[in-house]
């Protein structure tokens, strides 16, 4: 009878957490950072922050610590970098091809996981290798407009780039010319 009892009990609480009401996570809920330069603006998870000196030309957004494997190594971040081009015919897939031409001088191992035109004018890849002596994985955008190219890069460590890539590609896609 006393296990009746204590089975009764546990059955009795598990039905009501089953239909508690779902409590709402206020710091989701929370308006998104945002970035809002005078040609373009872009919106970020609200516990980021922004590096001190962030223009229009060079802006940095950092992730706030994670515990995803103990001690943090590496933060992650979203930079947005703007580059005259010098030639108002340079496409958004010819600077991809330079970027992806380039990038081997400075990352050790580069991959190239995907690349993609999105229109006419905007192009992403994805990436990884390793800078700096940490493994990283990369997704950048190039935007072009006005002879110039708008680049958007997320760059995560390896071992957690899949656990921020679907939290922070909605964010990386409100990136907005004005």
């Amino acid at each position: 009878m006393k296990y009746f009892f204590v089975l009764l009990l546990s059955v009795s609480f598990t039905l009501k957490a089953q239909t508690a009401t779902e409590k709402i996570d206020t710091l989701a809920a929370a308006d998104p950072l945002l970035i809002d330069m005078p040609t373009y603006s872009i919106e970020l998870p609200n516990t980021w922050t922004i590096k001190t000196g962030c223009v229009e030309a060079q802006c940095t957004a950092h992730s706030p610590t994670d515990t995803l494997r103990g001690y943090d190594t590496y933060i992650e971040s979203v930079n947005l970098t703007v580059n005259k081009l010098s030639s108002a015919s340079y496409t958004a897939e010819k600077y991809a091809n330079f970027s992806i031409g380039y990038l081997p001088k400075v990352v050790k191992e580069f991959k190239v996981l995907e690349k993609k035109k999105l229109n006419s004018k905007s192009y992403v890849i994805s990436y990884k290798g390793n800078k700096n002596n940490i493994w990283q994985t990369w997704i950048q955008y190039y935007h072009v407009r006005n002879s110039k190219v708008y680049i958007v890069t997320f760059s995560g460590e390896t071992l957690k780039y899949y656990h921020y890539k679907d939290f922070i590609t909605p964010y990386l896609d409100s990136y907005k010319f004005k």
